[in-house]
């Protein structure tokens, strides 16, 4: 049986030299570049197995800048480079724009921010650098012929990244988080074999059966009228009007979150960027888990399956729609987080949430703003 790592090694030798270069760009220093790409292959070849083929750009990018971010974080200053006086998100977002080729929306939906704050961010710093962007592009691209020329680190070691290290790293984290999720699993299956079990002895309750039926027959997607509220989960409520999104928990009544603001495309922008489809991630705690929310928009029909994941554990979402309204929606799901387990998963980018059609294509994706 052929090894399904293999296509993770190709990907990384065939991209190598570009990644190195953005976190070049990104850190301003040689070897934290190699430091940081080795850092961010290594998240990703631990889900390698998970990430769809078409889409492994965006998670690359994805966990090198975040990797990025979150060490600068822990710094006090940046080094130098062509992005010296940038803060970390404006070198980020710069950087992605200007070397990498995305669009603001794209960077919105990459890093998990508003398209207005990735524009903010991009204006200031591209002020910052002097504001011409042609001319930070020419100097991106000497920094990237600087960078094949001196080719950091020795021959051995391609660019200063030494790849079988982070594929054995990658696969032993991979069995790591493997084992805790089975783990967890076991754990949330011992109560539902007890609830089983005493279903059996006791033969259920009519009403209990036509319960159990109902929800299995259920369809994932459910159309509902404007202020019609449905209970998610034991006290919380999931409502729809023509503005936005509504919902209710024991610890936090009558939140809304509108389909147009800064959580979305800004306004002021002309053309399909401003409409490009996008989704969010609001988690709520409830008790010993969390009730995982969002908004999704821009679709063009009605999405197939939500997902949401939060440190590698993926979970689908209900989706509900308003009725006479296409294109947008509401999905939910309950996560079996502690507060500590949901501030972890930031430091590997949050929860995220990703929407596919009929054809299984992704159509949009976000996450939680941080």
């Amino acid at each position: 049986m052929p090894d399904l790592h293999d296509d993770f090694t190709a990907y990384a030798h065939a991209h190598l030299p570009r990644l190195v270069t953005t976190a070049h760009l990104l850190s301003g220093d040689p070897r934290a570049a190699a430091e940081l790409v080795r850092r961010a292959l290594v998240r990703v070849c631990a889900r390698w197995r998970r990430i769809p083929r078409d889409d492994v750009d965006f998670y690359v990018r994805r966990s090198l800048v975040k990797e990025f971010l979150r060490g600068a974080r822990r710094r006090r200053s940046l080094p130098d480079g062509v992005l010296k006086d940038t803060s970390a998100r404006q070198r980020a977002v710069l950087v992605l724009l200007h070397r990498e080729g995305l669009r603001e929306a794209e960077v919105a939906q990459l890093l998990g921010w508003s398209t207005g704050a990735v524009g903010s961010r991009a204006r200031r710093g591209l002020a910052v650098c002097g504001g011409d962007a042609g001319r930070l592009r020419g100097l991106f691209a000497e920094v990237a012929e600087t960078a094949e020329a001196a080719r950091v680190g020795t021959g051995a070691v391609p660019f200063g990244v030494p790849l079988d290290a982070v594929e054995q790293r990658g696969r032993a984290l991979r069995r790591r988080r493997r084992a805790v999720v089975a783990v967890l699993c076991a754990l949330l299956l011992v109560p539902a074999g007890v609830f089983a079990a005493d279903r059996i002895r006791g033969g259920g309750t009519a009403d209990g059966s036509a319960a159990g039926a109902a929800d299995g027959a259920r369809s994932p997607i459910r159309v509902v009228a404007p202020g019609e509220r449905v209970d998610a989960l034991p006290g919380v409520q999931v409502w729809l009007t023509s503005d936005g999104k509504h919902w209710s928990t024991p610890q936090r009544p009558n939140q809304f979150l509108g389909l147009t603001g800064d959580s979305y495309a800004s306004r002021s922008k002309a053309g399909a960027e401003s409409e490009r489809p996008t989704a969010s991630v609001q988690p709520d705690r409830l008790n010993n888990s969390y009730f995982l929310s969002g908004l999704y928009r821009g679709l063009s029909a009605d999405p197939a399956r939500v997902e949401v994941t939060v440190d590698g554990s993926r979970m689908t979402g209900t989706v509900l729609t308003l009725a006479g309204s296409p294109g947008w929606g509401v999905w939910y799901t309950r996560a079996p987080l502690s507060l500590a387990e949901l501030k972890s998963s930031y430091g590997d980018g949050g929860p995220t949430v990703t929407v596919y059609d009929a054809a299984g294509k992704v159509v949009a994706r976000g996450g939680a703003q941080w």
